[in-house]
């Protein structure tokens, strides 16, 4: 019997059944586990399961003889579980009890958290840091970096810091003024507002779109010419003439019956208006535009300062050169309409009719119409350019009764990357600044030197046509006469009849006085906005043929005009 027992149990050891008893055996001692243990490509889930297998393989191989031997198949499981046990060993096997599962997650969710408050307290300091940082680096530049004295963008001098008094600490004054001076001439004005450009144009602004709020503006209604000259009005000391000339010409605006001014009320075609309106400047296809709106009573004035000039230097032969821009010669006169302007040709020739005959009267506005698709005004600027003032000395050639002088004669001079005033009024608009400007210029053949004396007294040598390469995107229209002077002389050593004038301008009269320098012995430049002298006294007793005026249509305002007539007195 015990051979037999020894026989069957070598069987069983020997056979690759028990091999597979082994590793359940091995599963077995594990008491909860859930995982799977690997072996032979095999994988064990439940603990029943594995049972079942045992019975049945042990049930394959000795049927009829586990009754008779249960001790010693008991006896031979504590030889297979010691066998197995050292087996385990080579085996790996995952153990997670549901309290370590447990554990283990709370330990990361108070790590992720650990974490998290970690990051937010970092970044706090990060911001808090940052802020400190930014602005005491703004108020280092603001009380330690030198601040500008001109702006560029807005062509003026900027505030200028206030002395320090009692009074004005009392009353507050003091401290008024040093604000405005601190804001004024912050250090890297201009170099923020650039990058304030750059932001809007991520959000759309500067596009091209339609806004602004017209209806704050009424345009006056254009007369048809006028049946009577304009007066001429009696010179006034320069203190007093403006209230003076502001009460005569209220009179003369048109009014109804009830004393309201002629507004027309006739209802106006729609038309679909694309571009962009910031304040009284149209931008659209990357070019901008003035709003011309027409004025009643600054019409009228204007008129009748040229009349009453005419009428004081009767031997002089007075020129009136009106300048259209860019708006009422670009752009189609229904959108003009719909923006709230009138017609443009209509306002000169109803100025024109209240002139006094004798006035050589000049509207260029057909001339630059007629060379439109032309570069005959500036993209970013409110000025004409150099072939736009040229078309114009040629209209004055042929009303002079002189010959004009071809492009081709002069020498040509070109200064790019110029922008303008419209460039600067709408924030740097983004269009704007993908269409700069250039500056074309042609040099006199006689000279090209003038002394100038500037708005507060001092002399000084420049040129008609200036190198402006080196100068500020937004001072190249300088390169004619080295911008607005008071007073400017060019005396042309080529010509020697005795032959003088005087040009009355603002600064479009700039780019015109060049092509005059070829045909008169003397030409003398005076800018009413800065002229303190007596220009009447200077016409006689220099013996001046010829008066120029030259003003661009936004110049007729009465205010404008009581400039004007100031130098004269």
């Amino acid at each position: 019997m015990i051979e037999e027992n020894e026989k069957k149990e070598n069987r069983i050891g020997a056979s690759e059944d028990f091999e597979i008893i082994r590793k359940l055996a091995s599963s077995l001692n594990v008491g909860d586990t859930s995982g799977a243990i690997e072996g032979n490509g095999e994988g064990i889930t439940e603990t029943e399961s594995e049972e079942s297998i045992v019975s049945d393989t042990i049930g394959a191989d000795a049927e009829g003889d586990i009754a008779n031997d249960s001790i010693e198949f008991q006896e031979n499981e504590t030889i297979v579980e010691e066998s197995t046990e050292n087996n385990a060993e080579n085996i790996p096997v995952e153990v997670f009890s549901s309290e370590n599962r447990e554990t283990e997650c709370k330990n990361g969710t108070e790590s992720v958290e650990h974490e998290e408050k970690t990051i937010k307290s970092y970044g706090a300091l990060f911001m808090t840091g940052t802020s400190l940082a930014l602005f005491a680096g703004i108020f280092l530049v603001g009380t330690f970096a030198t601040r500008p004295v001109y702006s560029e963008s807005e062509k003026r001098t900027l505030a200028k810091k206030p002395e320090f008094s009692m009074i004005g600490a009392m009353n507050g004054s003091y401290f008024t003024e040093l604000d405005k001076w601190f804001s004024d001439t912050f250090p890297f004005k201009e170099e923020l507002l650039n990058m304030e450009s750059k932001l809007e144009s991520f959000y759309g602004a500067g596009g091209e779109s339609y806004y602004g709020n017209k209806s704050d503006i009424v345009e006056d209604t254009v007369p048809e010419n006028s049946e009577t000259l304009a007066p001429i009005v009696e010179l006034k000391p320069r203190e007093q003439e403006q209230k003076e000339t502001e009460d005569i010409y209220q009179s003369l605006v048109e009014t109804n019956a009830d004393g309201t001014l002629k507004v027309d009320t006739e209802p106006k075609e729609k038309v679909d208006v694309t571009g962009e309106q910031a304040g009284n400047i149209y931008v659209s296809n990357n070019k901008a535009y003035e709003i011309f709106y027409y004025n009643q009573g600054g019409s009228v004035k204007y008129a009748s300062v040229l009349n009453t000039v005419k009428s004081m230097l009767p031997d002089s032969n007075v020129y009136d050169i009106l300048v259209p821009n860019s708006f009422g010669v670009e752009l189609d006169p229904s959108l003009q309409e719909e923006l709230g302007s009138g017609n443009m040709q209509d306002v000169f020739n109803y100025i024109f009719s209240m002139m006094d005959p004798n006035i050589h009267r000049l509207s260029v506005f057909d001339t630059l119409y007629a060379h439109r698709d032309e570069y005959v005004f500036f993209n970013t600027d409110h000025h004409w350019t150099g072939l736009g003032a040229y078309y114009a000395y040629r209209e004055f050639c042929k009303e002079k009764g002189i010959t004009p002088h071809e492009l081709g004669d002069f020498k040509y001079v070109d200064y790019s990357g110029f922008y303008g005033t419209f460039y600067f009024a709408t924030n740097r608009n983004e269009s704007l600044k993908s269409n700069p400007d250039h500056v074309e210029a042609w040099i006199p053949m006689g000279t090209n030197e003038i002394v100038a004396v500037d708005e507060n007294g001092l002399t000084y040598n420049a040129n008609v046509i200036n190198d402006v390469t080196e100068s500020n995107a937004g001072r190249k229209y300088n390169c004619f006469l080295k911008g607005d002077n008071a007073f400017t002389t060019i005396k042309n050593p080529e010509i020697k009849d005795g032959s003088s004038c005087v040009v009355i301008k603002e600064s479009y009269g700039n780019a015109f006085v060049p092509f005059l320098v070829d045909h008169y012995e003397d030409v003398y430049v005076v800018d009413y906005r800065y002229y303190k002298d007596n220009l009447t006294q200077f016409i006689l007793d220099n013996k001046i043929q010829d008066v120029i005026f030259v003003n661009n249509v936004q110049a007729i305002t009465e205010k404008v005009s009581d400039e004007i007539l100031s130098i004269f007195s």
